[in-house]
């Protein structure tokens, strides 16, 4: 858990499942909440063609290389600028003992290998509320390997055992829990590590964690194997763990030396305690890491992991479906693994959780939850254009994916042939386009590292369907200087072809410069996308427009315990058409953001601009709170409202009136053991502040899970849209050994009320999976 970027376009969120998430906050566009997109099918997008031909060759040719000169510049300004050396503090490097000795993963440190053969760390101090502050607990931790696992232990002392937050509930669930958390940079790079937390009774999360051009991201879908247990005594509790080096990538070659770091979370008192200490002047966690090296020889990743699968449907009125399907999983060698799933089924995975979709301008944009696409895909993250997203492909009949690092070079491969492809982001929702079509996805990734913290990157998307294609290609990279600069770009083109006609190469360029301190940080940034940019495989906002923008934040650290830290910021932007000119938005956005702990936080926020819309310019003001809580053991919330001017999207009577956003996330847990979760959102639309309210959109989730134990489960989900007047519920019964061993039992079903007010179920399913996992 690194020092906290202040940019004005991050906030820190706080999510039940995640450990915490810089999310980016649109910088070109001066929406706030949702992330939307503004695609038509390609069809509908090749007349824009006749636009661009309206461009002369040169004055496209003077836009290119205007780009590109702005990025020589910023680059050779980045590396003529020599400011103070902000260098994370010298360490020596540790050596990890090796254990002659297996140690017995108990969750009790009753092995006196822990204190004679391992090594002892002691020197935790405060992430927050104060930086280096001394720690109200003491915190020891142990580090030891063998041939074939890494194991660590931890003594975390209490001097009220019975304040120890602790549940018994599914894998990666226990966020809101006391927990401890390692970090490891097997690759010593500085910016991606595996982590692994685990809570005071061995449950587990892990995730990866990537630091690149100043960003901090937490990805919590990457599952794996590893042991753990936990003990509460009357001292505090402890934690074991042992950690295959089969689970890891790590490179070839002699002495292993990795980078490492390790937390606790103390939620009652608000503390984060870290080793080894970090200092808030340096932008990241990892570069502050521990470098330790492991001698001799440690078994590597090479190995083959089998995954058959075996899943039955029966719909109402239906006979059931058995399909037969297998997961492969081959480590060619340590840094490099192989990934194929034939016939894969994700009908255990949750449905989307209800959004408001009514008055929309843009596609909803919703989350990937299917593992395969989920693992892995940091691979695939870029600055700003977002050019592959998995949700996109919808049914694959198949999927592939190669992935690692050798020497400074990073790659990643994804192809999947799709049995339902779409022609639109609106279409992703509803499982599909509705032809007999298949689409065949081929994505290539590529990183190099440079200069220490940065990298250039090279990507290629193709989608494939029918005779049609669009291909996207382009550059990127991210670059970090003396740990106060950053300078992120892409530079990209596409080209389409949709029933035998076909665009010109298309581009869409971005770059943004940044500047760090602990106390003041600021940037500025460029973005332009060409009309008939396409990227299919991807999820892009808004085309034809160009836009910059600057943002400036200013940082207080009062490191009191319920207020550690106060964010003033200020982001000004403004977008116009593409070839017109003729401005689309403007915003000026001011927030001011009260950290209260490392996971509580209270958000304000003031933004004044214009939208134009159907020709029309709007001028619009908003202004929003949003909370988030965890500080109640029982009851951890999140709070949303925005209220201000709106648009309704009508575009033959389009209008300015008044609308008000409210979203409620509440997780009532009554036992360490049963949960009881509630998501309630709200827009109701007036057609003038004061005047005739238009509608009330509501709809809410209830969500149970209780566990009976680490492994076994039951979840039910209730979702009831008021303004459809629709309901879904769910039924699912989970054993799960580990990721890739788990035996599902579902139930689905929806109804509608007609319009006598009597309720009719539309349909209803059954299914059942079962999977094991094999590591041979």
């Amino acid at each position: 858990m690194g020092p906290l970027s202040p940019l004005n376009n991050f906030f820190i969120i706080f999510n039940p499942q995640l450990f915490f998430i810089f999310l980016r906050r649109e910088p070109n566009g001066p929406e706030f909440r949702l992330e939307r997109c503004e695609l038509n099918p390609w069809k509908e997008r090749l007349h824009i063609k006749e636009r661009m031909n309206e461009m002369t060759h040169s004055k496209r040719k003077t836009l290119l290389v205007s780009f590109f000169l702005f990025l020589l510049l910023g680059l050779f300004f980045l590396t003529s600028i020599v400011p103070p050396t902000l260098e994370a503090e010298d360490k020596s490097i540790l050596t990890i003992p090796r254990l002659q000795v297996r140690p017995e993963i108990d969750g009790v440190l009753d092995n006196p290998l822990w204190e004679e053969q391992a090594l002892k760390i002691d020197g935790f101090l405060q992430l927050s509320p104060k930086e280096k502050g001394t720690p109200s607990e003491k915190t020891v931790a142990y580090i030891g390997y063998d041939d074939e696992n890494l194991y660590l232990a931890f003594r975390c002392f209490d001097t009220d055992k019975n304040g120890v937050r602790a549940s018994v509930t599914t894998r990666d669930n226990c966020i809101d829990d006391d927990w401890v958390v390692v970090f490891l940079d097997t690759f010593n790079e500085k910016r991606r590590a595996f982590v692994f937390f685990v809570n005071p009774l061995g449950i587990q999360i892990d995730g990866l964690r990537t630091e690149e051009g100043g960003n901090d991201n937490m990805n919590m879908s990457w599952d794996t194997v590893f042991r753990s247990e936990g003990k509460i005594d009357e001292e505090g509790y402890t934690v074991e763990m042992s950690i295959p080096f089969k689970s890891l990538r790590f490179p070839a070659g002699q002495p292993i030396r990795w980078n490492v770091v390790l937390g606790r979370n103390i939620p009652r008192k608000a503390e984060v305690i870290i080793w080894p200490p970090v200092s808030r002047q340096i932008p990241g966690l990892l570069v502050q890491g521990q470098e330790i090296i492991l001698e001799g020889q440690v078994e590597r990743g090479k190995n083959l992991e089998l995954m058959p699968v075996v899943t039955s449907l029966q719909r109402e009125k239906g006979r059931p479906d058995l399909q037969p399907g297998v997961n492969v999983k081959y480590g060619v060698s340590s840094d490099m693994t192989a990934d194929l799933t034939l016939n894969p089924d994700f009908s255990h995975i949750e449905a989307d959780a209800p959004q408001i979709d009514i008055n929309l301008r843009y596609a909803l944009r919703y989350p990937e939850k299917r593992p395969f696409f989920l693992e892995g895909m940091e691979i695939f993250q870029f600055p700003e254009i977002e050019m592959v997203y998995p949700r996109r492909i919808i049914d694959p009949l198949w999927g592939a994916k190669l992935s690692g690092k050798m020497g400074g070079w990073t790659y990643g491969l994804l192809s999947a042939y799709d049995q339902k492809p779409t022609e639109s982001l609106w279409e992703v929702h509803g499982n599909g386009g509705t032809k007999d079509e298949k689409a065949l996805f081929n994505i290539v990734r590529l990183k190099r590292d440079i200069l220490g913290q940065s990298y250039v990157g090279f990507s290629l998307t193709d989608k494939e369907i029918d005779g049609s294609f669009n291909r996207v290609a382009g550059l990127d990279g991210q670059f970090r200087f003396k740990n106060r600069f950053f300078f992120s770009f892409q530079a990209l083109a596409s080209k389409t072809k949709w029933e035998g006609k076909e665009t010109g190469l298309a581009p869409a360029l971005y770059s943004e410069f940044s500047y760090f301190t602990k106390h003041w940080s600021a940037g500025a940034w460029w973005k332009s996308i060409h009309p008939d940019f396409e990227a299919a495989a991807g999820f892009v906002n808004r085309v034809d427009y160009r836009s910059g923008g600057v943002y400036s934040s200013l940082t207080l650290y009062p490191d009191k315990k319920y207020l550690n830290a106060i964010f003033l910021n200020l982001n000004l932007g403004r977008r116009d058409g593409y070839f017109d000119g003729v401005t689309q938005d403007t915003w000026t956005r001011g927030m001011i953001q009260f950290r209260l702990t490392e996971f509580n936080r209270l958000f304000f926020q003031v933004q004044n601009g214009l939208e134009r819309y159907e020709n029309r310019d709007f001028w619009k003001t908003t202004y929003t709170i949003e909370t988030e809580n965890n500080l109640i053991r029982w009851l951890p919330f999140y709070l949303y409202f925005q209220t201000g001017d709106a648009i309704n999207y009508d575009p033959d009577d389009p209008f300015l009136g008044w609308s008000t956003t409210l979203g409620l996330s509440l997780n009532f847990k009554p036992s360490p053991r049963l949960q009881l979760g509630l998501d309630y959102s709200r827009n109701s639309f007036w057609q003038q502040r004061g005047g005739e309210k238009l509608w009330d959109y509501d709809v809410i989730r209830q969500k149970t899970t209780f566990q009976f134990s680490r492994r076994l489960s039951l979840r039910a989900i209730l979702d009831y849209n008021f303004f459809y007047d629709r309901i879904f519920g769910s039924f699912l019964f989970s054993y799960v050994v580990n990721p890739g061993t788990v035996f599902f039992l579902g139930i689905d079903t929806n109804a509608i009320q007609d319009e006598g007010r009597q309720w009719k179920r539309q349909n209803y399913s059954l299914f059942i999976k079962f999977s094991y996992w094999w590591r041979l």
